[in-house]
């Protein structure tokens, strides 16, 4: 494996610079929004998998009220847009993060 020993002088910088340095409190943050999002991901994916369950027990006669079907299939719909809303903001910051950069 090669060693790359020409980041050791722009290490060095860093420790001298002004920039903020990522502390344990920033990795906490980092580690609160990753449970937050999986957490969100794991509820859509209950949801939409009770939809489904419920929609199959329908079509097979084994239950009759459809009102409780469209109620699960409309909170599985609800999940999955909100999602996608939140999917799309976050590339858009992501993105903006990235043009920030570039400037």
């Amino acid at each position: 494996m090669i060693s790359i020993n020409g980041l050791q002088p722009t290490q060095e910088m860093f420790r001298y610079s002004p920039v903020a340095k990522p502390t344990s409190s920033a990795k906490n943050i980092v580690d609160s929004f990753s449970s937050i999002l999986n957490q969100g991901l794991q509820e859509t994916n209950n949801l939409e998998n009770q939809s489904d369950t419920l929609t199959r027990m329908l079509v097979s006669g084994e239950i009759e009220n459809i009102h409780d079907v469209m109620i699960a299939a409309e909170k599985a719909e609800v999940a999955i847009n909100l999602t996608m809303n939140i999917r799309d903001k976050v590339i858009r910051a992501y993105d903006e993060i990235m043009a920030m950069g570039s400037r």
